[in-house]
């Protein structure tokens, strides 16, 4: 009887090269902001009675957040409430892994978040920005601004999902080699909220949000070679068999 056992080894050290090429595809994300640093900020649409009321966004900023990859990363919070009650509020967290923004039923408010960073080239990481939302409860607009000049247009999200930003999407996609600023602008109806999560740069896992991802050709040649040698211990089987 043949030892077969050289065989399985091989088989064995090629899938465990698959995965290893597969696990360093998924570490090799950028992580913009995963949302644990603490700041809130609450805007209001009037002031109380006898209170000097300043219309316009209410801010508020970190001047260097943790949990990024990127490095001496600022952000900055700001809040536009519905004007003309003080009932109407909007008001932005972070925090525990997510990032918050609520409406009072008055107010159809207005969000934005800006990081500012040292220049970074976000291309080596994938080719896209990936923003996850956890909750949303009507339909809002999401745009997103990089480095001030290029914007990739207003997005609908109304539902759970992984929404993707793809550089090309955007009205100078060169700016990804450089990148020091970022902004997400939200816009809803009345009383809109919503949560999210995890703002990072990498490859889409999901074809049918922005189009097939080619496997890298390392990954192909492994798979063929590994099919090729199981293939040939099974024609070997079936022809000792048939002897």
């Amino acid at each position: 009887m043949r030892n077969h056992f050289p065989l399985k080894l091989l088989s064995s050290l090629l899938f465990s090269g698959l995965l290893s090429i597969a696990g360093h595809a998924d570490a090799s994300n950028l992580t913009i902001d995963n949302f644990n640093q603490l700041q809130n900020v609450t805007d209001r649409g009037n002031g109380r009675p006898g209170e000097v009321y300043v219309p316009g966004a209410t801010s508020n900023s970190v001047a260097e957040i943790s949990g990024s990859d990127l490095a001496h990363v600022s952000r900055t919070f700001s809040a536009t409430a519905t004007e003309g009650r003080y009932a109407n509020k909007e008001e932005i967290q972070s925090g525990a892994g997510a990032l918050k923004i609520s409406n009072s039923a008055g107010s159809a408010g207005a969000a934005s978040i800006l990081w500012t960073f040292d220049p970074t080239n976000f291309t080596l990481y994938g080719s896209a920005i990936l923003l996850e939302v956890l909750t949303i409860d009507l339909d809002v607009n999401i745009e997103m601004v990089v480095n001030d000049i290029a914007v990739a247009g207003s997005k609908t999200v109304s539902q759970t999902e992984d929404f993707w930003f793809d550089f090309n999407q955007f009205s100078n996609p060169s700016v990804f080699s450089n990148v020091s600023s970022l902004r997400l602008n939200f816009t809803g109806p009345q009383a809109w909220d919503g949560q999210f999560r995890l703002l990072t740069a990498g490859t889409p896992t999901q074809p049918d949000i922005i189009g097939s991802v080619p496997l890298p050709p390392s990954f192909v040649m492994m798979g063929t070679v590994l099919f090729g040698f199981l293939g040939a211990s099974r024609l070997r089987k079936a022809t000792a068999s048939s002897i």
